[in-house]
């Protein structure tokens, strides 16, 4: 997950804009299963305060 956001911006900085936007591309799957894991975490947690 890092490491295509940091090639992505490596390439941004260099100037070569088409495969950093692909590289930005392959990150945003892995942002969302980190965002949708943060969430069951958070009603998993939840329910055992209950």
């Amino acid at each position: 997950m890092s490491f295509s956001l940091a090639i992505g911006l490596l390439l941004l900085i260099g100037g070569w804009i088409l495969p950093s936007l692909l590289a930005f591309a392959f990150f945003a799957p892995s942002f969302g299963l980190l965002v949708m894991i943060e969430r069951f975490a958070a009603t998993d947690s939840d329910a055992e305060g209950a």
